[in-house]
């Protein structure tokens, strides 16, 4: 991305002239994008980068989500995790993927199993996809999470070499632009 100038706008938009006007990119559904299109790569290849955790996290489990996760796990494997089944309901996450911040290894694996679920009942994806799906979500950048100018220029950098980059894995837009012309139009600029 050529743009010299960005800015975050209330830690949720990142905002960049463009040549025709201006152009406003959700931080949360660009790095969404970035990472569901990096996990459908690594379904496809099996090359899943493991970040070994120090001190391995336990989750409880319903016995429907701990089957759930139990038919899950080779493809949890393939994006990174490294998760092991202790009886029926307790999970042990001894791995997770690059994508994942540190502290919230626990929470990423509740927060996708719930994605999840809701999935299952709103539409018949398959598996992988639904947890391609899941995981990009809930491992993305936040609204709220303030960004350096270097983070924003690469998460643009990034979003621009995916395959889809206009709108997010749910179909949410990523960017809007404005033209110079409605630009205008909203000042009441005639030239």
């Amino acid at each position: 991305m050529a743009a010299t100038l960005l800015w975050q706008v209330h830690e949720k938009y990142i905002m960049t002239p463009i040549e025709a006007g201006v152009m406003v990119v959700d931080q949360h559904a660009a790095h969404e994008r970035v990472i569901y299109e990096r996990v459908v790569k690594r379904f496809e290849e099996s090359n899943a980068k493991v970040q070994q955790l120090l001190f391995p996290q336990t989750v409880e489990l319903t016995p429907s989500d701990g089957a759930m996760v139990g038919e899950l796990l080779p493809l949890h494997e393939r994006i990174g995790f490294s998760v092991k089944m202790f009886g029926k309901t307790t999970m042990i996450v001894d791995g997770v993927p690059a994508d994942v911040k540190p502290g919230v290894e626990k929470t990423i694996v509740q927060d996708m199993l719930e994605l999840m679920k809701e999935d299952d009942q709103n539409t018949k994806l398959e598996p992988r996809e639904k947890l391609a799906k899941s995981f990009s979500c809930r491992a993305a950048v936040k609204a709220g999470d303030p960004l350096t100018p270097a983070e924003m220029r690469s998460l643009l950098d990034q979003l621009f070499e995916t395959k889809v980059p206009y709108v997010c894995p749910h179909g949410r837009p990523v960017m809007v632009k404005f033209s110079l012309a409605e630009l205008d139009r909203k000042f009441g600029r005639t030239s």
